[in-house]
């Protein structure tokens, strides 16, 4: 018994390091050049309208793109949606961040001429948004990102009609937000040796 207890601690270690991997936004290089098709205020209809979103290097960036090798695009609110909503809050440990919890796309990292056509998903819900892109290196890390709106996410904005998501139900797993879901098998695992 005493050497399954030092083989789950150790697994839990283990899991640990290699889940959490400590990213923060505020370090991560600013590097794309990301813009929508949408304008200020427009208002997008879920399951109906489309956006169309382009993404580059910033040749005037001080860096070297030589270690890109993904994009993940993804759907972010805006602070405006985030205003009391804890399942939607800002941390600058991505780890942590609610900001952005849809995605649009994944692609091997192209330095100009990207764009992807994507139409609002039908449970979308009702919010303000941006665009934000990720540069994933090949520890599958982010390393780099670019996002449609300024730095105080006040431009460039838009808005989805959808469904009105209801803060109690994301509130329903707190374990999982606590933990990720990284560790639930970790849980199972223990509850198997119990």
């Amino acid at each position: 018994m005493e050497a399954h207890l030092s083989l789950l601690l150790l697994l839990c270690c283990f899991a640990a390091a290699s889940y959490a991997h400590n990213v923060h936004l505020s370090t991560l290089n600013q590097s794309l050049i990301v813009s929508t098709t949408t304008t200020p205020g427009q208002v997008l209809k879920a399951g109906v309208d489309q956006v169309t979103i382009t993404w580059a290097y910033n040749e005037t960036f001080p860096g070297t793109d030589t270690n890109y090798t993904t994009v993940e695009a993804k759907v972010c609110y805006a602070p405006v949606s985030q205003t009391g909503r804890d399942d939607r809050k800002t941390d600058d440990n991505l780890d942590n961040d609610k900001t952005c919890p849809f995605d649009i796309t994944d692609a091997p990292y192209k330095r100009s001429n990207n764009s992807f056509i994507w139409t609002v998903p039908r449970d979308t819900p009702t919010a303000t948004y941006f665009v934000r892109l990720y540069v994933i290196n090949a520890k599958n890390h982010e390393i780099a990102y670019g996002q449609s709106t300024d730095a105080l996410k006040t431009t460039s904005l838009f808005q989805v009609d959808g469904v009105v998501s209801d803060q109690k139900v994301s509130a329903a797993s707190p374990v999982f937000d606590v933990f990720g879901y990284g560790f639930a098998w970790l849980l199972v695992l223990f509850t198997v040796y119990l």
